[in-house]
């Protein structure tokens, strides 16, 4: 990952709790500004919590960063406390 020297982003729905961030650290304790990790929403069926959503992914050439990512709501799944 350090020697490719270029934006990656990993997109993901492991536990789908939606987050992006930088995880990765190198041998020294330095965030690789160059990994982008993305969870997308997920389906909690189990608990009755049907919170799914979707991700947006821009992708830029010409931004520093590349990748760009804006989350999506969908009304009718909406679980948010209160209630908008």
């Amino acid at each position: 990952m350090i020697a490719f020297r270029k934006p990656v982003a990993y997109v993901h729905g492991d536990s789908h709790y939606f987050r992006i961030d930088r995880p990765l650290l190198d041998a020294q304790g330095r965030r690789l500004e160059n990994f982008t990790r993305v969870e997308t929403f997920g389906d909690n069926q189990g608990n009755g919590n049907n919170d799914v959503q979707w991700v947006k992914a821009l992708v830029d050439p010409h931004s520093r960063d590349v990748f760009a990512f804006q989350a999506q709501i969908v009304p009718a799944n909406r679980t948010a406390v209160p209630a908008p």
